[in-house]
């Protein structure tokens, strides 16, 4: 069997993202001091008792795994745990970024039994084209891209013609992430996608669930009521409805009780929430996702674990093979 995590990020070296900039003499130790930095200079100086504890945990190759966020989620106060996720993002964040490189997804397919893992472009911390040229040279990892850069005011026609690009470059799917592209769910590019993937037999991956992330351009929690309309007017669209919206999963299984084409994904998922979904839903259209490495360097292992901990040996296998085969289109 094929064993797929179809969610996960990658991104460029610092070797990468300076060597056109900077003089070899520089960059040389660079790959180095990524390997060994457990906090970027500058915040360790912050003072914050949660930042400090976040960094001590850090230094001690201790991780905050998926099910101990839940856990401060559900026992803290809405701002509270807004602002704690808030400090993670800024403190563990940029590390996850510098080591999330694509050797070190490798090294982690290789550790956990993962042969094939799809792995989503972010913007400017991993563009589209970057993520196409390296998978090209990896085929176990299967790009999805995310809003390409285009004029203001661009019509249909244009993303249409640049999504079309796109798949002849490779990319296997498409990303919508209303947070970080700060478009209404009606923008010609959201229709250019369900196009695309209509006519080209690709999938969507829709990020839902609500993360406080300062990076965010827009803070607000994606509806899947805004994006309704898509799921009546191409009913032929795989689509995966990412991270399971994460603390209200009974909203994600709403509508894919209406639509047969959704899926999700169970990265930020807790077993019993997996549990949970299987009772409501069944595990035909339930995939396993890591979201790796945007909490810690295990985080394939720890939605590994999380998935058996919750269902059994066959419902697994179907979740980690079968199924994302079909979503895939791999069968």
């Amino acid at each position: 069997m094929v064993v797929y995590d179809t969610h996960a990020h990658v991104f460029p070296t610092v070797r990468e993202r300076l060597q056109e900039q900077l003089p070899s003499s520089i960059i040389n130790s660079f790959d180095d001091w990524v390997q060994k930095t457990a906090v970027p200079p500058g915040f360790a100086a912050l003072k914050s008792h949660w930042v400090k504890w976040l960094s001590t945990l850090d230094e001690k190759g201790k991780s905050i795994d998926i099910e101990t966020v839940a856990g401060f989620q559900a026992r803290f106060h809405p701002q509270m745990f807004k602002a704690l996720e808030g400090l993670m993002a800024t403190v563990l964040g940029p590390k996850q970024v510098l080591q999330g490189t694509i050797q070190n997804l490798l090294e982690s397919m290789k550790n956990n039994g993962i042969d094939k893992t799809v792995v989503i472009a972010s913007g400017s911390y991993c563009p589209n084209d970057w993520l196409l040229n390296r998978c090209e040279l990896h085929p176990e990892l299967l790009p999805v891209v995310n809003l390409p850069p285009q004029p203001a005011g661009s019509n249909l026609e244009t993303y249409i013609h640049e999504m079309e690009r796109l798949v002849a470059r490779g990319a296997r799917g498409f990303k919508i992430h209303t947070n970080i592209d700060n478009i209404s769910g009606d923008h010609p590019a959201y229709r250019a996608y369900f196009e695309t993937a209509k006519a080209h037999s690709k999938f969507i991956i829709l990020h839902t669930g609500c993360f406080h992330v300062p990076q965010y351009k827009n803070p607000q929690a994606p509806s899947l009521l805004e994006f309704e309309g898509y799921f009546q007017e191409y009913p032929e669209v795989k689509v995966c409805l990412a991270h399971m919206n994460r603390e209200h999963p009974e909203d994600a299984w709403v509508y894919m009780k209406r639509y047969e084409q959704l899926y999700a994904d169970t990265s930020w998922q807790t077993s019993a929430n997996l549990r949970q979904a299987q009772a409501a839903i069944g595990h035909d259209r339930l995939l396993l996702g890591s979201d790796w490495p945007l909490l810690h360097m295990n985080l394939q292992a720890d939605a590994l674990d999380i998935l058996r901990q919750a269902l059994n040996e066959d419902q697994v296998d179907r979740i980690c093979g079968l199924n994302a085969e079909v979503f895939l289109g791999e069968s």
